[in-house]
């Protein structure tokens, strides 16, 4: 049975900075890249990556595990973990194919599944038309004209948040939301044009979105569309019986460690907020850190 100090579960931006950090401090390490496509894999590139910005995902990755390759403490293998168990003198993880490895720690670093809305057309355009982030993407499309799925209670509160780019915005709020009259006041006095429903449907172009349809049958034209999706933890977290946050995020304290001993999580399954590429390197050094630290300590 193979054996490793540390198993890193994702080989997105989290996972990486941990491994490379961990090389660092002399300790082993496999990150488990499961061959599934990443979060940001519709994105057209990384934005405001310092010394990197703009860059395609696959590009950043594969200068990061060019970095990781240049130590021998680290291997990357192109395959998923279907189950992570405590056994005695550490844990025990199981490989697509059936073989286990056993490590003295694990780091969950896998991000989230995306659940996107059911609309015709917007798989077309995810990563190119539709985004998910203004700080992101949102100078690609300054003084664009923009739609807000506005399908989350949390929406309704950023109007102001997105007028930094662009003021020719369409809020189509979903009939469920409970908009009060302050606020839907607050948001047309704001220039803003309010669609008290979501689009069924979405026009595009080669990815280009070019309109969105509603029940009726009435088409708004638009530039872009903002989606805030909502998101589920993958099925292996699940498993775990981790503490989670009551919007579904893996607890984690200020030492990355989760409920369970050993296990450590960082990136986007322990965060809600702002969900981006650099935050997701922090996370994972930071993980990387205290994992070094309690081993030292023999925690």
């Amino acid at each position: 049975m193979d054996k490793t100090q540390v198993a890193i579960i994702g080989g997105g931006p989290a996972g990486l900075a941990a491994a490379l950090t961990l090389s660092r401090s002399m300790m082993t390490s496999i990150v488990f890249d499961a061959p599934t496509p990443s979060r940001n894999a519709a994105s057209p590139f990384v934005a405001a990556l310092p010394g990197l910005d703009k860059r395609e995902p696959g590009d950043v990755r594969k200068a990061i595990r060019k970095d990781i390759a240049s130590y021998p403490y680290a291997t990357i293998e192109e395959t998923g973990i279907t189950t992570i168990e405590h056994e005695t003198g550490g844990l025990t993880l199981v490989r697509d194919d059936g073989s286990s490895v056993t490590a003295d720690r694990v780091l969950l670093a896998a991000g989230m599944v995306d659940i996107l809305p059911e609309v015709p057309g917007l798989d077309d355009c995810w990563g190119r038309s539709v985004i998910n982030c203004p700080f992101c993407h949102g100078i690609e499309w300054q003084n664009a004209r923009w739609g807000i799925f506005a399908h989350r209670p949390e929406v309704l509160d950023a109007a102001e948040i997105y007028r930094n780019w662009t003021n020719k915005l369409t809020y189509f709020v979903a009939p469920e939301l409970s908009l009060s009259p302050e606020r839907r006041q607050q948001i047309r006095d704001l220039g803003v044009s309010i669609v008290d429903d979501l689009p069924n449907r979405l026009h595009s172009d080669g990815g280009d979105l070019q309109q969105a349809e509603l029940a009726d049958g009435k088409r708004v034209a638009l530039d872009c569309l903002l989606v805030f999706p909502h998101q589920r933890q993958t099925g292996l977290v699940d498993a775990l019986d981790l503490s989670l946050s009551d919007a579904g995020y893996v607890n984690v304290d200020e030492g990355s460690r989760t409920s369970q001993p050993r296990i450590y999580a960082a990136g986007d399954l322990t965060y809600a907020g702002h969900q981006n590429t650099p935050t997701a390197l922090h996370m994972g050094n930071m993980a990387a850190a205290s994992i070094v630290m309690d081993h030292c300590f023999g925690k």
